[in-house]
C-alpha cells in the first residue's frame, strides 16, 4: 500500500493543478474584450485613425450621404436600431441614443451603430463626442467605403462647429483625394 502513496499523491497533485489552471484561464467579460485603438493625430498634415493614413471635406457644410437601409444586424439590434430612428423622427435624440447604446452592448463591433450615434451626437451639439465615435465607427468599417465617407463628413461638420478650420480642412482634404 505504501508504494501507491506516492503515487496517488502525484495524481492528487496534478489533478489539483489542472483545476488551478482552469479556474485561472476561465473568461471573465473583461478577459473577453478586444481593446481598440482609437487615434486622431497630425502626420504632415494628413490624419491617422487606427494606424491608417485615411485620405480628407472644402466647403462651410459638408451633407452627410445616406446609409443603405440593408443592414445585416441581429433581429433585437434591427429592433432597436427601427425604435431609435422613430425616437429621433419623434424629437427624442436622447432616447435614440439610450436605444442606439443598447444595441452597442450587444453588438460593440457594429460600425454602423457607432455611425448612427455619432449622428445623434452631432445633432445634439455634442461635436467632440461625434467626432470620437465616428473615428470608432471608422476603425470598426474594414471596407465599407461608403460608411468611412460619411464618418469624415460628419467628423469635417463636427470640427467646423467646434471653430478648428485646420481639422475640419483635413477631413474635407480627405475627402476630396478619396
Amino acid at each position: 500500500m505504501q508504494a501507491f502513496r506516492p503515487l496517488r499523491l502525484l495524481i492528487v497533485s496534478l489533478l489539483g493543478l489542472s483545476i488551478a489552471a482552469c479556474a485561472n484561464t476561465a473568461s471573465s467579460p473583461e478577459s473577453a474584450r478586444i481593446p481598440v485603438q482609437v487615434e486622431d493625430r497630425s502626420v504632415e498634415g494628413r490624419v491617422v485613425v487606427d494606424g491608417q493614413v485615411l485620405p480628407l471635406p472644402n466647403q462651410g457644410s459638408i451633407q452627410v450621404e445616406e446609409l443603405p437601409s440593408q443592414i445585416r444586424v441581429s433581429p433585437v439590434v434591427q429592433g432597436l436600431l427601427a425604435s431609435a430612428e422613430q425616437q429621433r423622427s419623434d424629437g427624442k435624440p436622447s432616447a435614440a441614443a439610450n436605444s442606439l447604446e443598447r444595441a452597442l452592448r450587444i453588438e460593440p463591433r457594429n460600425a454602423i451603430l457607432w455611425s448612427r450615434l455619432a449622428d445623434i451626437r452631432f445633432a445634439q451639439s455634442n461635436w467632440q463626442q461625434a467626432i470620437q465615435l465616428a473615428a470608432k465607427s471608422n476603425t470598426l468599417a474594414a471596407t465599407n467605403q461608403q460608411l468611412r465617407r460619411r464618418n469624415w463628413y460628419l467628423m469635417a461638420n463636427s470640427y467646423s462647429a467646434l471653430d478648428s478650420p485646420a481639422q475640419a480642412q483635413k477631413y474635407r482634404d480627405k475627402l476630396r483625394n478619396f
